[in-house]
């Protein structure tokens, strides 16, 4: 466990550098690598204004929170607000993702330079969405996931109402992130809470279940060769400690972080597990968080609730980390939804955690846009095609860039803000 530790640490610092390739200037045309390396800290957008950005916290009444995450009792936003008028934007994270992470933060910088009134969101995936504000507690289930944001959206909605005048509401996220807003958009079309002007779909996955699949399997043998997944983490990190103990620190700022990942001796079956594994760690705060919270005896066995702050947790996420995420859907999310709804089957649940079911209304919608990568890891040329169809001219698709990997680099960053005002 000591060598998943020490790879979570790992995971923060990939996550802290971006991405760059293909004809338009950014430099890597492998979507893998664009994935993991990002982009280069001297292309890196940075025309922001000065900004402060505050976390708020968001409690539900009467909602009861395991003593073992009563630090998590609250849910945190971030926000970052104008003197004067100006449209509101709510950004949702991706996977596992917090509202104030790398990305988000960045994003937040960018939309507020943009003069947008910004809201920032966790991922509904994330441990402390699940433990303070979930209604059900058993996150991947897209119409849940939306419906406890869109929920926490018109509170946060009330909060600041006193506080900032809004001439309109936006939503946008990224990855996992942009399919809740969309769903969040089909959402509000009935309900009308915010009648968003421009709903921005960043580098969205067509299918839940299809892309994180694609990933999972990058942790198995097909991947890893005559590895197992401990094995290959060891591997991670002794070549990370070995640039460590060969490089002559002063901070772990951007250049080194991206020193670190584009220098490491890292081949291709390195790069795709190390996606694998970013996405597990996440997938493993989100399963235990959600196993305790409902005390489904899943993980941690039913004789030892309720844990309680200082009681051992290693042999649990240990355990969550074997799992995959096609594994949590049949044996613990499948059984939940069939429990509320006997009539839930398994097409039923995938198809509902994908954009299909919103595809007709999507394809009508023209306040929703879209910006990708023609590479994105996560999509199949189906995928692709999906997305064309549905889109059409309200699409841009950029050669290269991987997932997200090209994010935070010039060209993308204008072109998304401008698709966002047009």
């Amino acid at each position: 466990m000591r060598s998943i530790a020490a790879l979570s640490l790992l995971i923060l610092l990939l996550s802290a550098a971006s991405s760059a390739a293909g004809g338009y200037g950014y430099p890597f045309a492998d979507p893998i690598k664009a994935t993991v390396y990002g982009t280069p800290p001297t292309e890196i957008y940075r025309k922001f204004k000065p900004v402060t950005i505050k976390t708020r916290a968001l409690r539900v009444k009467g909602r009861r929170v395991p003593s073992v995450f009563s630090y998590s009792s609250d849910m945190y936003y971030s926000t970052a607000l104008h003197k004067e008028e100006a449209p509101l934007v709510f950004i949702i994270a991706g996977t596992g993702a917090e509202h104030d992470s790398k990305k988000m933060d960045f994003l937040t910088r960018a939309f507020y330079s943009a003069g947008y009134h910004v809201v920032a969101l966790s991922s509904p995936t994330h441990m402390n969405f699940i433990i303070s504000m979930s209604e059900h507690a058993v996150p991947g289930y897209v119409p849940y996931d939306v419906k406890d944001l869109y929920r926490a959206m018109r509170w946060i909605k009330e909060e600041l109402a006193g506080e900032c005048k809004v001439s309109g509401y936006s939503v946008t996220g990224y990855s996992l992130g942009a399919m809740h807003a969309a769903h969040l958009a089909h959402m509000d079309a009935e309900r009308h809470d915010f009648d968003f002007r421009k709903v921005l779909l960043i580098n969205p996955p067509v299918s839940l279940y299809h892309s994180v699949k694609r990933i999972d399997a990058w942790l198995g043998p097909e991947n890893l060769g005559g590895r197992t997944v401990h094995q290959q983490i060891e591997r991670f990190v002794k070549l990370f400690s070995d640039y460590y103990e060969q490089t002559n620190i002063t901070d772990f700022d951007d250049n080194f972080l991206y020193d670190l990942v584009t220098q490491v001796d890292f081949d291709a079956t390195d790069l795709r597990a190390l996606i694998g594994v970013d996405f597990r760690l996440s997938s493993t705060a989100m399963i235990f968080s959600s196993d305790v919270c409902l005390q489904a005896g899943y993980l941690v066995p039913p004789d030892r609730y309720p844990l309680a702050t200082g009681d051992p947790l290693m042999d649990y996420a240990e355990a969550a980390f074997e799992i995959s995420f096609e594994e949590y859907m049949d044996e613990y999310l499948l059984p939940y939804l069939r429990y509320v709804d006997p009539s839930m089957d398994r097409y039923s649940m995938i198809q509902q955690c994908s954009l299909y079911p919103i595809r007709t209304w999507l394809k009508n919608a023209d306040n929703v846009v879209l910006i990708g990568n023609l590479d994105d890891v996560i999509l199949n040329g189906n995928d692709v095609r999906f997305l064309k169809d549905v889109f059409g001219g309200r699409a841009r698709f950029f050669p290269t860039g991987g997932h997200c990997g090209n994010m935070m680099y010039g060209p993308f960053v204008e072109a998304m803000l401008e698709m966002m005002k047009s």
